[in-house]
């Protein structure tokens, strides 16, 4: 890098390539100062080979670029047609003037307007004023109103804008100020196009005068030794192009895994390393495995639309064994060990019901009930699906990450020994429990981890011990330890984003450099 470095003008007229010199010299040629692309103009080279030797000769300190950005508007194929022929409003007023009133298909035909351009038209005459319909005796007919006289001999200030761009695209900001809202008119009318154009302002430094007051020659340069150079000998005559070995090169953008990806990822890593193996849910579930299995009751609220999503197709699901389900309709009807169920009659036409999964505990328990004997050590990171509202903290479809432990004796204190294992191999060493409550675990807690950066406590996990009513009906006699992580939270506070929707946005820049904190 030259920047801050004390270098004599020789040496730095010796380190500019044939291209910085011809740039510099057709500055000096155009004043000192002038726009990038007329300067590539001027010196007859490509505009991307001028903004490179531009970017090496500002680096150096030889040229000052200013950026500057400005909307312009350009005129649509649409609007270029209206503006030759007329706005479909403004023909159909100039023959409703000399026929009206009038039927408006009569008028349409008239104007040689086509269907789409009849609506348009409608429309618009009816938003300025121009004309209004009248009922005469069975027929709907048009009629111009006093405004649309008005417009005959005065032409508003759209119809004027598109006039003006039909010639040549405007900058947005030397448009009269009267014609700033007829801009925005004619843009939701998909008339006329604004854009964004940048254009780099380039002037000379003090430095870059001293450097050609000091006099540059172009030379022919070679970047490499070719086989002719050498075969020739005309390698004794050419100069061999000066490498800067600390020169910034193009940043490059190889593939990558996604951040949340990446978040998945380490959590996964973590959870093998601590001996869980993992398991996958399904995207579409019974309610006997969503619901019922987990000791939640048929007329709880969640089952309904403002929470789950039910599915029309497949409309419903095959059952397991007539006696689990038999099992678990008991636990729901009359309990088990000491509890009272729920006290209603379990329907099996609600269990068949398709759902798409709410909750990655339906794959845990299917698990469960396949692998009733200790020990049981399992994870599952799964797409899950509810009926939310879309904002920042909430997403219809979203990653649960939730696993379970089963062994003898085993009790809430391990629970919460699990919990702060991964919490902290996930960088996160502030942890926090206090009292919870879950359908199906008793006891239940909820931890919370600090955010340094936003200096508080976020609430990221759930845990507990499954109950009795949910495991006796699996025929499961020992301790079950569930946990559940929030892992769009987990991934928000790892990414060090506040919009749970970047997690989703197609944002190129935003790839390419997020990394997990």
């Amino acid at each position: 890098m030259f920047l801050g470095l004390k270098l004599d003008l020789h040496e730095i007229i010796e380190w500019l390539s044939t291209q910085e010199k011809k740039v510099l010299l057709a500055l000096q040629e155009l004043g000192g100062k002038a726009d990038a692309s007329n300067l590539g103009k001027h010196v007859g080279l490509d505009q991307a080979t001028v903004m490179r030797a531009v970017l090496v000769l500002s680096e150096r300190g030889l040229i000052e670029m200013r950026e500057k950005k400005f909307s312009k508007a350009l005129l649509l194929s649409e609007g270029r047609e209206y503006a030759r022929y007329g706005l479909p409003e403004r023909r159909m007023l100039v023959d409703l003037a000399e026929h009206s009133p009038r039927a408006v298909d009569e008028i349409a035909a008239s104007a040689t307007l086509n269907e789409e351009q009849k609506s348009i038209a409608l429309t618009w005459l009816k938003r300025k004023g121009w004309a209004e319909f009248v009922k005469q005796e069975d027929k709907t007919l048009l009629v111009i109103t006093e405004e649309g006289n008005l417009a005959l001999s005065q032409k508003p200030a759209d119809e004027n804008l598109l006039a003006l761009l039909y010639d040549q695209e405007r900058n947005v900001d030397e448009l009269p100020n009267n014609m700033k809202a007829p801009l925005r008119t004619l843009e939701e009318r998909k008339l006329v196009e604004i854009y964004e154009e940048t254009y780099h302002e380039l002037e000379l430094t003090d430095t870059g005068k001293r450097v050609l007051e000091r006099g540059i020659e172009l030379v022919e340069e070679a970047s490499e030794l070719s086989h002719d150079l050498l075969t020739s000998g005309r390698w004794r005559e050419v100069k061999l192009r000066r490498y800067d070995v600390v020169a910034p090169g193009a940043p490059v953008y190889p593939g990558k895994i996604h951040p949340q990806q990446q978040v998945i990822d380490e959590l996964r890593e973590i959870l093998l390393e601590m001996g869980f193996a993992e398991i996958k849910g399904r995207i579409v579930e019974s309610e006997f495995w969503n619901f019922d299995a987990l000791f939640q009751a048929q007329d709880h609220p969640a089952r309904e639309i403002h929470d789950s999503l039910s599915l029309s197709k497949p409309e419903q699901a095959d059952l397991p064994s007539p006696t689990l389900v038999r099992k678990i309709a008991a636990a729901h009807e009359r309990g088990v060990v000491g509890s009272t169920g729920w006290g209603y009659k379990f329907d099996t036409n609600i269990s068949r019901r398709t759902v798409l999964c709410s909750q990655t505990t339906a794959a845990t328990v299917r698990y469960l009930a396949s692998h009733p004997d200790p020990p049981v050590k399992v994870f599952c990171i799964d797409h899950v699906y509810r009926h939310e509202k879309i904002d920042s903290k909430h997403l219809a479809e979203f990653y649960q990450a939730e696993g379970i432990v089963m062994d003898r004796g085993l009790t809430l204190r391990d629970m919460l020994g699990y919990l702060k294992q991964i919490a902290n191999k996930l960088g996160l060493p502030k942890i926090r429990f206090r009292p919870g409550y879950f359908p199906y675990t008793e006891p239940s807690a909820e931890a919370d981890i600090y955010h340094e950066k936003r200096r508080e406590w976020i609430e990221a996990l759930g845990a507990g011990i499954f109950r009795p009513e949910l495991l006796r009906p699996l025929g499961i006699r020992y301790p079950v330890l569930a946990w559940g992580i929030g892992f769009s939270r987990l991934a928000m506070t790892k990414l060090g984003i506040e919009d749970i929707r970047d997690l989703y946005k197609n944002d190129i820049e935003w790839l390419r450099t997020r990394r997990m904190i």
